[in-house]
């Protein structure tokens, strides 16, 4: 009796002739190289799938997003000035608020409003930064509670009225310092 099965056999290199060796071994470098493929694709999709099962609960967690949420009071039916989010949500009266959206070096955090109206907002925020010395990625952030912050210069955009000026007054070192952000220029403030 014969038992046949159709697994791989080894063939001794010197049986085969030179061409049918040097095909053998394309044919063995394409199947690996497909294997390589496949392996990479399963991870690139894997990560895919993680980064969007990341994002989609943070947006259903309703202003955790990394700049900012719309949590507070509601509005007054007139007022529509608002601020975008590093993903070009616009929010009102965001809580925690990213304002460098490459590192997130500069925050509010903890923010409470104690006015949002069609011109200026303004309320007291735990300021964040990184002052990045000796260079950014090996300094800590450095925290402000209670500073001041004001936003302001609404401008007419192809997003709505966005506020265009970010201003917090903080205290450093005995000193009272004042950080200022402009959002002009961004292409989301375009007409």
């Amino acid at each position: 009796m014969a038992i046949h099965t159709d697994a791989p056999r080894e063939i001794a290199p010197d049986s085969l002739d030179p061409t049918q060796s040097l095909e053998l071994l394309f044919k063995e470098a394409r199947a690996r190289q497909r294997r390589r493929r496949l392996r990479w694709m399963t991870f690139a999709l894997a990560a895919v799938v993680a980064i969007g099962v990341v994002m989609g609960v943070t947006y259903r967690a309703g202003g955790s997003s990394p700049r900012g949420s719309s949590a507070g009071a509601p509005l007054a039916a007139k007022t529509s000035a608002k601020i975008l989010t590093c993903e070009g949500a616009k929010v009102v009266r965001p809580v925690n608020y990213i304002v460098a959206c490459a590192d997130g070096g500069i925050r509010l955090t903890q923010t409470r409003w104690s006015t949002w109206s069609t011109n200026e907002a303004s309320g007291t925020t735990d300021f964040a930064i990184n002052f990045c010395k000796p260079y950014c990625a090996a300094s800590p952030i450095s925290y402000f509670p209670n500073s001041p912050v004001h936003l302001s210069a609404p401008l007419a955009t192809k997003n709505g009225t966005l506020f265009s000026l970010l201003t917090v007054r903080y205290e450093y070192r005995g000193a009272s310092r004042l950080f200022r952000f402009s959002f002009k220029g961004e292409p989301s403030y375009a007409k």
